[in-house]
């Protein structure tokens, strides 16, 4: 990745872009150049969990857009780590995963014991096809909160899908390919590569390419991803789970040229691979 698109500095490239009280404060929009966030007044209190319990009925409604501005609106008045969970919960069921994750690392970062926030990041990392790091999430769920069930039941389901991601990869003997994912295929597990034919010089000379891969790295998700790989400590699970994770980004980034990529590559071979699908997407109840 670094030789392909010129990205030199690794120790760089894994570090998180900016500390995360920025990247909370660009994200709300909320007044910068303090040292820390003011203490909501009592009103503000009272009127942002008067804005969590409309936001709940709108979930409960399945109206998930409006309860995302609800608990928007919530979170500009008083910054309760339940009002990100709850929000994570709106965006896992608007398949919005990414921003469910990063809502649920805000509210550990407020509330490092909060046991429900690393068991909805579980959900959404499981509804990414990233069970290994699900595994984790769930685990660290339990030992907050060992008695709870969903939990238990949750941590079962991602091993599981770690187990079979690895036995269909000693099955079919290939090594995984972490980009197959982004042109339909599943690298190791069902028989896809990248096909022969493509010019792959000219395609990472491209100069939209380049900018998206800068772009990509910068993201602090993908620079985990990518840490892991680097460091040689990634499963099978892992490596395939960042393919995928790979090719939802650039997708965001760029669909027109991840779209011209897709269509390059069927026309030189057949896209017949299926990813894995995640467990049930249920944000649970809301507090």
């Amino acid at each position: 990745m670094e030789s392909a698109f010129g990205l030199t500095d690794a120790n760089y490239a894994f570090q998180p872009s900016k500390p995360l009280l920025d990247v909370f404060i660009a994200a709300e929009g909320l007044p910068s150049g303090e040292d820390k966030l003011p203490e909501p007044t009592e009103a503000e209190i009272a009127e942002a969990n008067k804005l969590k319990e409309e936001g709940n009925d709108l979930m409960k409604a399945s109206q998930f857009d409006a309860a995302v501005s609800k608990y928007n609106e919530a979170i500009k008045l008083n910054r309760d780590p339940v009002y990100f969970c709850n929000r994570a919960a709106a965006y896992c069921r608007l398949e919005q995963y990414d921003l469910a994750i990063q809502d649920c690392r805000t509210a550990l970062a407020l509330d490092p014991k909060y046991s429900k926030a690393y068991g909805r990041m579980g959900l959404a990392l499981s509804c990414q096809n990233r069970y290994e790091q699900a595994v984790e999430a769930y685990k660290k769920a339990l030992e907050l909160d060992p008695n709870q069930e969903s939990f238990k039941n949750n941590l079962k389901i991602a091993e599981e899908k770690v187990k079979e991601l690895e036995a269909a990869a000693q099955a079919s003997g290939a090594q995984p390919n972490p980009f197959a994912a982004m042109f339909g295929g599943a690298g190791g597990t069902g028989g896809a590569s990248l096909p022969p034919g493509v010019d792959f010089a000219s395609l990472f000379n491209n100069p939209q390419m380049l900018n998206m891969a800068q772009t990509l790295m910068n993201d602090p998700n993908i620079q985990n991803m990518m840490g892991q790989l680097m460091s040689g400590g990634a499963g099978f699970g892992n490596i395939f789970q960042a393919g995928q994770q790979l090719a939802q980004q650039m997708q965001q980034t760029n669909p027109e040229f991840v779209e011209q990529l897709r269509r390059q590559f069927e026309g030189h071979g057949p896209n017949d691979g299926e990813n894995e699908g995640g467990e049930n997407n249920q944000p649970g109840q809301q507090q």
